[in-house]
């Protein structure tokens, strides 16, 4: 079998944050979170820290956008709408106001679950929550502007997670959970999987399934998507780690709160990332047989798509 892990390497490289686009990164979120708490946000802000793949260590180029959690002290609003807890729109109005003032020449969006700060470089996605249990940051509620609630939300817990498995996994997850994102990226983009139902998918798997190699966590993967959308394998699986990808039923369970993070997929979606699995899977074990380095590369390009080539790859 042909020893692909030089090949998907050149392919994290291609896909990897620039230092550029890291620092910028830094410079922007570091001094953001500095402003924002201070004056009459200082006494409303209990904590605030990074949220999303950037801090977990699984994002890919473009570095465009980084969320930023505020955990608030709920005293503040008056006006219950939902049991104890404040009026979600009065909560993202009160950071938009915060925002405007602080940056009064950038471009402020109030977004269904977060104000979006539109910079030259990055968009930075302000996101306020309450602490669930009243007492820390790990378990948080989120405001839901569009349905006038708050849900929940656990990002320390995702990122200790991922951590985790990667430790375990003699640090191989995170590079894995990449090259995934990648591949996600070859499908049309309103077929898409979110990135973090990508993510999660591999977290669900990989927290049990022992990962030997890149290229064979790459075949892993696909394959285990093609067992819980319902077609041929080529492992024994014994178990779908709580997850579907079967018709009318697409269901992926939160890694830390259960809620279903593939409940947005399409029928279209669904067929697509099925068929690009069982095509991708077949295409990296025909690379491992490949005859010439050359042959195995057109089959790694194949297997993650022609915008590899885009990448720099």
């Amino acid at each position: 079998m042909r020893d692909l892990t030089d090949l998907l390497r050149r392919i994290l490289s291609s896909v990897e944050p620039s230092q550029e686009e890291t620092e910028g990164a830094q410079r922007s979120h570091r001094y953001l979170r500095d402003i924002l708490v201070t004056g009459n946000m200082e006494s409303i802000i209990r904590d605030h820290f990074l949220s999303g793949s950037y801090p977990r260590a699984t994002a890919i180029r473009p570095l465009d956008d980084v969320d930023i959690i505020f955990v608030v002290d709920p005293g503040h609003w008056k006006t219950p709408s939902v049991g104890a807890f404040p009026d979600p729109g009065a909560v993202l109005q009160t950071f938009k106001r915060a925002l405007q003032w602080r940056y009064p020449e950038t471009e402020l969006r109030v977004q269904r679950r977060s104000i979006r700060l539109q910079m030259w470089h990055l968009n930075v996605d302000v996101v306020p929550a309450l602490s669930a249990d009243g007492r820390g940051s790990e378990r948080l509620l989120i405001p839901d502007a569009e349905n006038d609630g708050w849900i929940r939300s656990a990002p320390k817990i995702h990122g200790a997670l991922a951590t985790e498995i990667n430790q375990r996994q003699g640090e191989l997850f995170k590079p894995l959970v990449k090259l995934l994102k990648t591949w996600n990226r070859g499908a049309p983009e309103e077929l898409r999987f979110k990135s973090f139902c990508v993510e999660t998918i591999a977290a669900r798997l990989f927290a049990s399934a022992r990962l030997r190699s890149l290229q064979t966590g790459l075949v892993q993967f696909f394959d285990f998507v093609c067992y819980i959308g319902g077609g041929p394998c080529e492992y024994s699986w014994g178990g779908d780690r709580g997850m579907s990808l079967r018709f009318g039923n697409c269901v992926v369970p939160d890694t830390a709160e259960g809620m279903n993070v593939a409940a947005s997929v399409t029928r279209q979606g669904r067929e697509c990332f099925l068929r690009r699995a069982a095509a991708s899977r077949k295409r990296i074990l025909q690379a491992e047989q490949a005859r010439t380095w050359n042959e195995a590369e057109r089959k790694i390009e194949q297997a993650f798509g022609s915008h590899l080539r885009e990448l720099g790859w």
